[in-house]
């Protein structure tokens, strides 16, 4: 192994460990926001959101699609952290910096799945309270902890003292 670079299985284990918590986190922002403080939306109606980028308007009268937004949004989760563990492993600055890199990942997050929306067809101009209500989500509830659980796993102990 060349110094430096992680075998794919700690890159692997790390991404899927932040991409379960990252995805906990901004789910449980999202509902307690927008359905619990604004009630903007309801949970089904929210993984119905997400289910309709993959299967389209069927997803509002699909009783599953719910279930399917789920595993989307779980899914679409890990591949970012996975991701987000592979740059980290080869980009020092990165592990080193875990707030800052976290707050930029996030930011990266929003604007492109902003960018899968439209692509989708289920993009909806936002506001900009639901525009700020993304940024937050995106980098403070997923982009952040993914960062602080990507480093604490793949940091040599002796950085993290």
């Amino acid at each position: 192994m060349q110094s430096g670079i992680l075998p794919a299985p700690a890159l692997v284990v790390a991404g899927v460990a932040a991409g379960v918590a990252g995805a906990i986190f901004i789910d449980a922002y999202l509902i307690v926001v927008l359905v619990f403080a604004l009630h903007s939306t309801s949970v089904t109606a929210l993984y119905d959101y997400v289910a309709s980028g993959a299967i389209g308007q069927a997803a509002y009268a699909n009783p599953n699609a719910p279930y399917l937004g789920v595993a989307l949004h779980v899914a679409v989760s890990l591949t970012w952290a996975i991701g987000y563990a592979y740059v980290a492993a080869r980009t020092p600055q990165v592990l080193q910096r875990p707030l800052l890199s976290g707050v930029a990942f996030g930011f990266v997050v929003m604007v492109a799945m902003q960018l899968v929306e439209v692509a989708a067809g289920i993009y909806r101009v936002p506001t900009t309270l639901s525009l700020g209500n993304d940024f937050v989500a995106h980098t403070v509830f997923f982009g952040i902890p993914v960062a602080y659980i990507v480093t604490r796993r793949l940091a040599p102990a002796s950085a993290r003292a």
